[in-house]
């Protein structure tokens, strides 16, 4: 009786279907062994189940779901066969395009890390830019603790999230008459969002800018003291505010990584 049948070993070989799955697909009602001994819980397959498991291994292959394969076997016409193609087709180009926006963010978080890996060796070192206007959104929360910081960036979060935005530039406007009464104190928080229909204000205004970029704590540090002597010493004059900026995400684990820009527009 056994010359005519196949261990789920000798099926899996065949097959290149692992035997785990094998047993999956008899779990689920996909293919079940043609004999089962109940003595040794051992299964057997037919030569004609060798077939059917190289059609649902290439089913697989072209990236048909179980469900639509039971479909197929439960119904064995073309018409409906063809209705499944024509939704593995639809699901797969919808793939397709999900894959390439993941390469496209993939590259631009490439260029991005590899932006900051290079900026790592020019903190604390000033420089002049020209900086063009750069637009996003205000959110006119006062800031003038850590207790209020920490609400307005959970208030903030929620709305991102809610209208499924995804910042790619997080910040600070400051004015230096709030700086110099608290050094945690921040006029408004600023984001530049990755969709463009949001980016409504300028939160950045065009102009030249005396900058440096830093790492850790800002509010415990003397950057901004020290960029603004770094601006008189260099002929220049600041004006009564300054913008804080923060772009790395990914390197971020504790304060002490914060990677930031300090722009302090100048005439």
């Amino acid at each position: 009786m056994f010359d005519e049948f196949f261990t789920i070993g000798e099926v899996s070989k065949s097959t290149s279907i692992p035997i785990s799955t094998l047993r999956y697909y008899d779990k689920v009602g996909l293919l079940s062994p043609a004999f089962k001994n109940d003595d040794t819980n051992y299964r057997y397959y037919i030569p004609m189940q060798i077939i059917t498991l190289k059609i649902i291994g290439h089913m697989r292959h072209l990236g048909f779901s179980i469900e639509y394969i039971k479909s197929h076997f439960d119904n064995m016409d073309y018409e409906h066969t063809l209705e499944l193609f024509e939704k593995v087709l639809l699901e797969t180009k919808l793939e397709i395009e999900k894959l390439k926006n993941t390469e496209k963010e993939l590259i631009e978080s490439f260029d991005k890390f590899k932006e900051n890996f290079e900026l790592e060796k020019k903190i604390g070192i000033p420089f002049i830019d020209k900086t063009s206007d750069i637009k996003g959104v205000i959110y006119n929360d006062p800031i003038n603790s850590l207790r209020e910081l920490n609400k307005t960036l959970k208030n903030i979060d929620n709305f991102e999230v809610t209208n499924n935005l995804h910042p790619l530039l997080r910040g600070f406007k400051v004015s230096f008459e709030n700086w110099k009464k608290n050094r945690f104190s921040k006029d408004c928080l600023i984001a530049n969002m990755k969709e463009e229909i949001h980016n409504i204000s300028i939160i950045i205004p065009k102009g030249k800018y005396a900058c440096v970029y830093g790492k850790g704590t800002f509010e415990e540090q003397n950057i901004v003291e020290n960029l603004l002597i770094w601006i008189e010493e260099n002929g220049y004059s600041p004006k009564n505010e300054f913008y804080l900026t923060f772009t790395d995400l990914i390197m971020f684990k504790s304060k002490k990584d914060f990677l930031y820009l300090l722009r302090v527009p100048i005439f």
